[in-house]
This record gives C-alpha cells, sequence and structure tokens, in this order.
C-alpha cells in the first residue's frame, strides 16, 4: 500500500511540478521514494506555493508547503510545514548560482525546527 501511495504520488506530481517561467505565483512538489537494494526504507512528499521574480542576473523566490513522510513499519505519515527562501543567480552566460535557506516545522508541537542553508553554482558549455 506504502509503495502504491508513493508511486501515485510521483504520477501526480510529474503532471503538476513546472517550475516558473515568468515571475509570478507558481504551484509545484516532490516525490521521492528510498530504500537500500530491495528494501523499501520510506516515502516523501512535499507541496509548494511559491512566488518568483526577477530583479536585474538575481531571480528570488519564496516557497511554503505541508511535507508527509512515510516509514516502512510505521502506520502513519508524519507531517510537517516548510518555508524556503533562495534566488538563482545568473553572473555570466555559461555561469550562475544558488542559494536557499529552508526552514522546515514539523506538526508535532513539542519538536524542534530543522534547518538547511544550501548553495549551488554550475558551468553550461
Amino acid at each position: 500500500m506504502k509503495k502504491a501511495f508513493a508511486l501515485a504520488a510521483v504520477a501526480a506530481m510529474t503532471a503538476a511540478s513546472a517550475a516558473p517561467a515568468l515571475a509570478g505565483p507558481y504551484v509545484g512538489g516532490k516525490a521521492v521514494i528510498k530504500g537500500t537494494d530491495e528494501d523499501y526504507s520510506k516515502s516523501e512528499l512535499e507541496l509548494r506555493v511559491g512566488y518568483g521574480t526577477k530583479i536585474g542576473s538575481l531571480k528570488p523566490y519564496i516557497e511554503v508547503g505541508p511535507n508527509w513522510e512515510m516509514k516502512d513499519g510505521v502506520d502513519e505519515a508524519s507531517t510537517s510545514k516548510t518555508l524556503e527562501i533562495g534566488t538563482k543567480i545568473k553572473m555570466t552566460d555559461n555561469l550562475g548560482g544558488k542559494i536557499k535557506a529552508e526552514y522546515t516545522l514539523p506538526d508535532d508541537g513539542d519538536a524542534d525546527v530543522d534547518w538547511k542553508y544550501e548553495a549551488s553554482i554550475g558551468y553550461d558549455f
């Protein structure tokens, strides 16, 4: 059942997860299924509503949305809410980067806020 839920989520997200081409509001998401060898360990589903714009060589954005995680052997999914703020940066015609901060608050009121800061750079040939 969990695998079927995860596969259905992947199919739904594939249809609905287009990145914004122009400035303005957008909707997206991601589904992940994880395991080792033949053993399934968990599935994750995240949905986002966001807003992006372009300011010179920067493309700042903000996203917010719910997350679900279903671990193997657990009968109920854990849920959380995430806020992501970041920007894509075009440095040259071929060189670009991305910087983002992500904060996740589990729906369990006693849980700590998880955070992640990420920076990446890429060169297109």
